[in-house]
């Protein structure tokens, strides 16, 4: 390749425009919005154009439907609460990031998570984006740290991590849909030392 041939290239990518965070933050913005206000099913892409002040394209660059636009927008309010805080020790930890998304979702997070796995049940595209965005890449953080758990002694040697996640977190989603009890402190604390009787090793 020539030295004029690269500096033509190099020239080229400085010429392309970078995204701006904060005309990507507004589309986030308008799509959470527009869902809690009307709901998944009355959302189109040209109406969060529309809210953030945006063009269409400016849109369709970024994300290929409203599903992915929606997951982002809430993968973003959620993701500082997706991880095991310090606690402690290794069972406090678990119980503080509990504690941690049971309150996300006692606010806009646990309104919108909702609306959307309600009508995940009858659009394709926005359960595979909760899956993929939302779900798996959970199950792959805590997993690990569930098998770590097992290899440091302080769990069961027979404890299968990927029911143990479900018995954990199965309760917060199920009072978050039906609402037959609110996601305290105390809710979230019983949930911990229920299911921590059985992990824990003798």
């Amino acid at each position: 390749m020539s030295r004029n041939t690269r500096q033509r290239q190099s020239a080229a990518v400085k010429v392309g425009r970078p995204r701006n965070p904060r005309i990507q933050q507004r589309i986030l913005k308008a799509a959470t919005d527009l869902v809690l206000e009307q709901g998944f099913r009355a959302l189109s892409m040209d109406a969060i154009a529309e809210r953030a002040g945006v063009g269409r394209m400016t849109i369709y660059r970024r994300w290929p439907n409203k599903a992915a636009v929606v997951m982002d927008a809430f993968f973003a309010r959620m993701d500082p609460y997706a991880l095991f805080r310090g606690g402690k020790t290794y069972m406090e930890s678990i119980r503080l990031q509990l504690r941690a998304v049971a309150k996300a979702y006692r606010g806009k997070e646990g309104s919108l998570i909702r609306i959307l796995l309600a009508e995940a049940q009858f659009d394709p595209e926005l359960a595979s984006a909760i899956r993929e965005k939302w779900i798996l890449p959970r199950r792959r953080v805590t997993i690990p740290y569930l098998e770590q758990g097992i290899r440091d002694g302080f769990l069961r040697e027979d404890l299968d991590p990927n029911v143990a996640v479900d018995l954990l977190y199965g309760p917060i989603y199920l009072q978050l849909l039906m609402g037959t009890a609110t996601l305290s402190d105390s809710y979230i604390d019983k949930i911990f030392q229920h299911a921590m009787r059985g992990f824990k090793k003798a």
